[in-house]
């Protein structure tokens, strides 16, 4: 093969030279640098992720399909609390933005923040950061506003909240169950709510059934608690399985691509500044999903004038709010600042401790009838002047 002539150009040879070098250093298969990465505590089981269609994982999982296909390149991983291994190998990608999407990821990602100020690190956290450190907190408690009024509208006098996320912080937890709480009481002010922990959901589920919940509002579905709550008709609010399902109401949903969009943008026009900030429904990042066969149609024109509300600044926690021991801790006319919010410990009035729980496995010859509602299991709560 006759080779390529070029006049005996000096000055070209000399750059096809220093071309040639520059090439030999670079690495075979040298990667882009990750636009954005994203942190989760952990992912969950293949049957959890194919059923909670819209649930935490799965909507973080749509915002980074959305990101790559614009052609913004990510990373994703998955993060134990207590070992910081994954965490830096993450980090040695040297991404241009780092997710946490865990309030329990916090500290390890606060820890590494200074020491990495090429890579803005963004966490899901209910406190205060400093220094380089920006935390955004989600107003799930909005939606779970929606499906206490659409509970509370529905039900024959009692539902159930059950705190099962462990993605979430406690004060996250306290403001979702309070928020359906006063939306329930907002559709039927004589409606009683029981409170649930989420210690131990499959007991806790048949202790709230035992005790005459009819609907029950569930941050985080799972296989065995659907078939609990199909063995009794029991209705249901969480993570959207299959909106065919008669005893499917509705489910909080989470749409991340245009808020990480939006930062990604802020970063690279140097006009993200570290704060604090919070994403719900007037964002477009929370809503209410569609409604299951069995919600009518008048009651979904409520529940969607509410959510206009709220899209247009109305507050689900506006005074007049007591708590449990009748303090006041929304004055009349007022509402709570997003600090208030993140530091939230106390519940609202009305919202019940559970019952003792009742075991999946209790003993044969002292096991309650889960069937039959042990009488005066729900007992009255005073109210408070």
């Amino acid at each position: 093969m006759r080779k390529p002539s070029f006049a005996g150009s000096r000055s070209f040879s000399v750059l096809a030279i220093l071309l040639a070098c520059l090439l030999a250093s670079l690495p075979a298969a040298a990667k882009p640098r990750p636009a954005v990465a994203l942190v989760h505590l952990f992912l969950p089981p293949d049957d959890e992720r194919s059923t909670a269609l819209m649930g935490w994982v799965r909507s973080l999982d749509h915002a980074r399909d959305m990101l790559e296909s614009r052609r913004i390149p990510t990373v994703v991983s998955a993060v134990p609390p207590d070992d910081p291994a994954e965490l830096h190998d993450l980090i040695a990608l040297k991404p241009e933005v780092l997710i946490s999407t865990s309030p329990l990821l916090y500290p390890l990602v606060r820890d590494e923040a200074e020491r990495h100020p090429d890579t803005v690190f963004f966490a899901c956290t209910d406190e205060k950061t400093e220094g380089s450190m920006s935390g955004y907190q989600v107003r799930t408690y909005e939606a779970h506003y929606l499906a206490g009024l659409l509970a509370g509208s529905l039900s024959g006098g009692a539902v159930g909240y059950l705190a099962n996320d462990p993605y979430q912080s406690e004060a996250s937890r306290t403001r979702n169950a309070n928020a359906f709480t006063l939306g329930a009481q907002a559709a039927n002010p004589a409606i009683r709510v029981l409170y649930a922990p989420g210690k131990t959901p499959d007991d806790e589920i048949k202790t709230l059934i035992a005790a005459g919940v009819d609907i029950i509002d569930m941050e985080r579905t799972r296989p065995s608690l659907i078939k609990l709550l199909r063995e009794h008709s029991v209705r249901f609010i969480g993570t959207a399985l299959r909106v065919e399902d008669p005893l499917f109401l509705a489910a909080p949903e989470w749409d991340w691509g245009k808020a990480f969009g939006d930062l990604l943008a802020q970063v690279r026009f140097g006009l993200w500044r570290p704060r604090n900030v919070s994403y719900g429904i007037k964002e477009g990042v929370v809503r209410l999903s569609a409604f299951g066969p069995s919600v009518p149609d008048d009651l979904q024109s409520r529940v969607r004038d509410e959510e206009k509300a709220i899209r247009n600044g109305q507050s689900p926690f506006r005074g007049p709010v007591r708590d449990t021991a009748g303090a006041v801790r929304i004055a009349e006319r007022q509402t709570l600042t997003d600090a208030e919010l993140r530091s939230m410990s106390w519940h609202a009035q009305g919202l019940e401790p559970l019952p003792p729980v009742v075991s999946a496995t209790p003993d044969a010859d002292n096991a309650p009838d889960a069937a039959t509602p042990p009488k005066n299991a729900l007992q009255p709560v005073p109210a408070s002047d």
